[in-house]
């Protein structure tokens, strides 16, 4: 168990911050030439409890993310607001308003603030780590995932 929370506070950017400033996510993703991968999940939520321990502490996907993305977590039972763009509201309005009340969602954004690839559900391992490549090789440009090998 100490090894699972390690692994996630490892790959976590925000974790439990009570206010998400998404935009300066984005700015610092931007920076790094990454996105910005937005874990939307919410408490009691089996899926959702799943991904975070079994998904998200997996080797490839740490490492992946890691070099890849800026991390926010964002549980929309935790209190604090969540800012991006003309919006400022609590996490599970944040969620509402961007089209994704379903949980958990993975959501990618780039560095033109645009949301350039959403998955809602839960994915295990494989599933989740085929949609992150995907986003960061910017395949989503040309392509649909279906069609990324």
């Amino acid at each position: 168990m100490i090894k699972i929370l390690f692994i996630l506070v490892a790959i976590f950017t925000i974790s439990g911050a009570d206010n998400i400033n998404i935009d300066a996510m984005v700015d610092k993703a931007e920076k790094s030439h990454k996105h910005v991968l937005i874990f939307l999940h919410k408490p009691n939520c089996s899926y959702c409890e799943t991904m975070i321990e079994f998904t998200l502490p997996d080797k490839k996907i740490v490492q992946n993310i890691k070099k890849n993305f800026i991390f926010v977590d964002i549980d929309i039972g935790d209190s604090g607001y969540v800012t991006f763009e003309d919006f400022k509201g609590t996490k599970q309005e944040f969620a509402i308003s961007i089209g994704y009340n379903f949980y958990p969602s993975s959501i990618f954004i780039d560095e033109n603030r645009e949301i350039v690839y959403a998955k809602p559900g839960y994915k295990d391992e494989d599933e989740f780590l085929h949609i992150l490549r995907f986003v960061q090789s910017r395949s989503y440009e040309k392509m649909s995932i279906e069609d990324f090998k």
